[in-house]
């Protein structure tokens, strides 16, 4: 399986969806636009740009507890796409694969620091050359999350009062 990188995350332009883009690290470069919900593209935002909340979230909490289990997320692997529906396993170093849903297994390979790999069957079907994918990040490189999360931590209710007329 050709092993993949993530890319970015963001807002797809089309359809508004936000998208995780896993980009293929060899070959030719191809694009899998893996569509997510809001809370696991913040999330994979965040994994991307190193930006940690000051409470565990539920991927750093599945994360904490593999290590006191004595287990390593080695690898995950998107090995099929039916339906639209991207699937993935979680690949431990026991050998015990777990299913996950591909948006929570790629926030805990970000997290941990584990492989993305990408079976050739889907890349072959959902595969997309780079320059027909427009998206706006989120977590691109641009910062936008980090400056935001920095906002938040320090904002005060009068902060979102409206302005007086």
């Amino acid at each position: 399986m050709p092993q993949v990188r993530v890319k970015a995350v963001g807002t797809d332009a089309a359809t508004t969806d936000r998208v995780v883009l896993l980009e293929e690290t060899s070959g030719s470069g191809r694009i899998v636009v893996v569509a997510v919900g809001e809370a696991e593209a913040l999330a994979a935002a965040a994994a991307l740009e190193g930006v940690q909340s000051a409470r565990p979230g539920t991927h750093r909490l599945i994360g904490a507890v593999l290590r006191a289990a004595g287990r390593r997320l080695v690898r995950v692997r998107v090995h099929t796409l039916r339906d639209a529906v991207f699937h993935a396993e979680l690949d431990l170093d026991d050998g015990t694969r777990v299913d996950s849903r591909t948006s929570d297994a790629v926030v805990l390979a970000l997290l941990l620091g584990a492989d993305i790999v990408v079976a050739d069957a889907v890349l072959t079907v959902a595969g997309v050359d780079p320059s027909t994918v427009v998206v706006e990040g989120l977590g691109s490189g641009s910062g936008e999350l980090e400056a935001f999360r920095r906002f938040l931590d320090t904002a005060t209710p009068d902060d979102f009062d409206e302005p007086p007329r």
